[in-house]
């Protein structure tokens, strides 16, 4: 891991963070050593996104299902604002046909949803409740408590 100042999103959007899965490195934006909890949830997001390439496809899948649930029930907010923007520009045929747009979503909502419930950060989170409890119960079901693959 190290810091890098102006950093981008694939949207070229600014960022404070960035991860390569084959290089196996974290870029933090040095800012966040001003806050050691935002520090913590935004390092927490990244650790997620090894996680998601580790998780396997029925997992992945299973993850993609409960989030067209949620789509499908209209609900509102995200556990972070990486996958709130994401999922704003949404269609419906996006969700339905799974384009890489969703599929993006899906791994910015993962990545959010484990950092937020590792870390306790309430930050970015804009859930309602019902929906908090449906992704932790997700996670104690598909994840428990296993510790993060690095």
């Amino acid at each position: 891991m190290h810091y890098q100042a102006n950093l981008r999103d694939s949207a070229a959007n600014p960022a404070l963070a960035a991860a390569s899965i084959p290089a196996r490195r974290i870029v933090l934006d040095p800012e966040l050593r001003r806050n050691r909890s935002e520090h913590d949830r935004v390092l927490l997001h990244e650790y997620f996104h090894f996680a998601w390439v580790r998780l396997g496809n029925q997992k992945r899948r299973a993850w993609e299902q409960h989030l067209a649930a949620e789509w499908r029930a209209r609900a509102r907010g995200e556990a972070g604002w990486s996958a709130e923007w994401r999922k704003k520009t949404l269609t419906r045929q996006d969700v339905e046909v799974r384009t890489k747009r969703w599929r993006e979503y899906c791994c910015e909502s993962f990545c959010d949803t484990g950092a937020w419930l590792r870390s306790g950060a309430m930050s970015e989170n804009t859930l309602g409740a019902a929906r908090q409890r449906g992704r932790a119960d997700w996670f104690a079901a598909n994840l428990g408590d296993a510790p993060l693959p690095f």
